[in-house]
């Protein structure tokens, strides 16, 4: 006679009955946990990149910038953990005993970790990144890649979820889209709106070629990664009112801060509330947005950022870098915004593809 038993065997009904579970229950607190802590991970970030811009930092991998970076995606990672084995004890199995959404945060996690060993080697072999080399070194580009896999949890776990359109039901997925835009926004921080801006202001030069893409590109590229988040999330939820005003006015407080050189560059924050007043009533309140309504946004949204952002330049040439108002004439201040729309609008073409007409063949 066998006196002992599997573990199969010795399994309790309801610890089987789990175990047989896809996954655990949708959990509003592990959503909010995440995307707090992603919030912590794209303010390490940040900082990271204002120490770099300030003279904060030396040639050392090891700064207190770093440790706050690092000990935010710790943190991610200890709760995803201790979630992870509360629930294999509660009868989940192994690799099925996070909620929905979250594996990919979980794998992302130690690839980050990986991926910090690399940078630190990087560095050792090939020395420390300058200027612009900081946001295209391979090395950032793997640990942004993991990080986003991180900050998308709550986004995964809420898409699949039925939502009344709410702040309280929708808040952990519109706090880690702003995290992952301004995440997108600060590795293209080469074509920055922002105090770099200063190129523009003053006595018009003879030779201004490089000048202009210098001041085309922030605002077509910037514009648009701003709207193609404000899109992706129309796509899916109705939106509460105010959810594109607060994507757009954390990130230009970010991204001011990140390169201000004057405590007067935040009025640019001001320019971007407007925009994204227009932004929430456009897009807000309805999931089932009508094409030309969702075409004019997509077109108005870039074009009155990247206008209002050269109406602010044009204020701190004056009144705080005193280099003189905008140079540019007629043919950029105005050709640019239409530029940057019109790539607005080829998102939007994207988004919603015009009906395919059906075929009058018997």
């Amino acid at each position: 006679m066998a006196f002992t038993k599997s573990a199969d065997q010795m399994m309790s009904p309801t610890a089987e009955a789990r175990a047989i579970e896809a996954t655990p229950a949708d959990n509003i607190r592990l959503d909010w946990a995440m995307a707090l802590i992603s919030c912590a991970i794209v303010f390490g970030l940040y900082i990271d990149g204002w120490a770099h811009n300030h003279g904060q930092v030396d040639d050392s991998f090891f700064t207190p910038w770093h440790a706050l970076l690092y000990g935010a995606v710790g943190l991610s990672g200890l709760v995803l953990i201790l979630s992870h084995f509360r629930n294999v004890s509660q009868g989940f199995r192994w690799s099925k005993a996070l909620p929905a959404g979250y594996a990919l945060s979980l794998i992302g996690f130690f690839a980050f970790g990986a991926g910090g060993v690399v940078d630190m080697l990087w560095h050792e072999a090939f020395g420390f990144e300058e200027g612009v080399e900081a946001l295209i070194s391979p090395s950032h580009l793997y640990l942004a890649l993991t990080g986003l896999l991180i900050m998308t949890g709550p986004i995964r776990a809420l898409w699949r979820r039925e939502s009344d359109g709410a702040w309280g039901s929708l808040a952990p997925a519109i706090l880690c889209f702003i995290c992952i835009t301004s995440v997108f926004t600060f590795f293209n921080a080469y074509a920055p709106i922002g105090g770099d801006m200063i190129i523009l202001t003053g006595p018009r030069p003879d030779n201004h070629s490089l000048h202009d893409i210098a001041g085309i590109i922030p605002f077509v590229i910037h514009s648009n990664i701003l709207l193609g988040a404000a899109l992706f999330m129309a796509r899916r939820w109705r939106l509460p009112f105010g959810t594109i005003t607060l994507l757009f006015v954390v990130n230009s407080l970010l991204m001011t801060w990140y390169r201000v050189g004057e405590s007067g560059e935040f009025i640019f924050a001001i320019s971007a509330a407007l925009v994204g007043l227009l932004g929430d009533y456009l897009l807000s309140g309805s999931q089932s947005i009508e094409t030309s309504r969702l075409r004019l946004a997509a077109f108005l949204i870039p074009f009155a950022y990247s206008l209002g952002a050269m109406l602010v330049i044009h204020i701190l040439g004056n009144s705080v870098w005193g280099s003189g108002g905008l140079w540019w004439l007629i043919h950029m201040w105005l050709g640019v915004p239409v530029l940057a729309g019109a790539f607005g609008y080829g998102l939007s073409m994207i988004m919603r593809q015009p009906a395919i007409p059906a075929s009058n063949s018997p």
